[in-house]
């Protein structure tokens, strides 16, 4: 019997807790507490995925996806828990509003610009491999059933579904810039509706087609940060040479591409579907694989390549304040801040570099 097979306790847990996340919202439960009306299934992201992830961190035995790990759940609190606390709504493109951890995914949007910008620079794992509310859930609640990934050519084929909902998602951005007053009302509505349908529906089919089976089929974003993968900057470089073919990049690929195969066609991993989560990177005994983006392209001077993607995303984000709050300083200064990341560029810390030598001239003359 095949491990995807075998009940375990963790998967048991997962599987309730899957059929709790999707009953927030295919069917809230609302009870009286006190005089007061309260959603008992609302939000269970809030306490699902941290006591998951902390099941993660205990069994994962990899040290870089552990880092990963906790860098999601630090994403997962400063963006859908402390920014929404003083930023809870963001302006849409056709003047209307919506909640920030919806703003984020909505075309239009502040939020969605900025990651779209990211996307463009870091690849994918800017939002799909580290950073997007449907990987949190994902790679924590849903994690257990990792072994049951459809793989294959069959089921890789399978990934041209999502471009349907891309044409959609894009054809009502469209609509947005013809008419702005009433695209909304008239189709937007309806639209997110039945994509966030389809996301919290697909939390029930996880225990059989592996936890990242609405990203590979069926995810907008995930199609239209893709486009972004091959457009942009990002791409994993092979050494084809050193390949000995056991494998152990496909076998550990969550998203089920064909690794070995586009490496020897093409001597580089440059697809829509890496999500950057580094597993094939990290698992391949020869070091074949290497991740490359905007920070190989544009070699810093005195950053490191984690400060300079630290800031990068960190500038960004400030920098939207820009747009919500003119009149404050901190966005330009983040829009600077995100400068430094990007060309790798610090002139404070020339600054202070020079200082420093001149001042260990002065006192420690010999």
């Amino acid at each position: 019997m095949g491990s995807a097979k075998r009940i375990t306790p963790a998967k048991i847990a997962s599987a309730i807790a899957l059929a709790w996340l999707a009953s927030s919202f295919l069917y809230p439960i609302y009870v009286e507490v006190g005089g007061s009306v309260v959603k008992l299934n609302g939000s269970p992201e809030l306490y699902l995925i941290p006591a998951f992830a902390v099941w993660r961190l205990r069994t994962e035995r990899d040290a870089y996806q552990r880092l990963r790990v906790k860098v999601m759940v630090g994403l997962f609190f400063l963006y859908w828990v402390f920014i929404p606390i003083f930023y809870p709504r963001m302006p849409l493109l056709d003047g209307t509003e919506a909640e920030f951890t919806l703003a984020v995914h909505m075309v239009g949007a502040l939020p969605f610009l900025i990651l779209f910008i990211m996307v463009a620079l870091v690849g994918k794992r800017a939002d799909c491999g580290w950073n997007c509310p449907c990987v949190f859930s994902r790679e924590t609640v849903g994690f257990a059933f990792r072994d049951a990934t459809l793989k294959g050519d069959f089921w890789w084929r399978w990934r041209h579904l999502k471009w349907l909902p891309f044409a959609v998602v894009w054809a009502y951005f469209v609509y947005m810039l013809v008419d702005p007053v009433h695209a909304y009302e008239r189709f937007g509505r309806t639209m997110y509706d039945l994509i966030l349908i389809g996301y919290y529906a697909s939390f029930l089919i996880i225990p059989f087609t592996g936890h990242r089976s609405f990203c590979r089929w069926a995810c907008p974003w995930a199609a239209t940060w893709g486009v972004l993968n091959v457009a942009g900057f990002y791409k994993i470089k092979a050494d084809v040479g050193r390949c000995r073919e056991c494998g152990l990049c496909e076998q550990n690929c969550d998203m089920g591409v064909p690794v070995r195969r586009l490496i020897r066609e093409k001597g580089v991993l440059r697809t829509t579907e890496c999500m950057g989560c580094g597993r094939c990177v990290n698992v391949c005994p020869q070091g074949v694989l290497s991740i490359h983006d905007i920070r190989d392209t544009i070699r810093g001077y005195n950053l490191g390549s984690r400060e300079r993607l630290v800031r990068m995303a960190g500038g960004l984000t400030v920098a939207g304040l820009i747009f919500l709050d003119p009149g404050a300083p901190w966005g330009y200064l983040g829009l600077a801040f995100f400068a430094t990341g990007l060309f790798g560029f610090c002139p404070t810390y020339l600054a202070v570099g020079v200082v420093a030598r001149k001042a260990r001239g002065i006192f420690f003359r010999q």
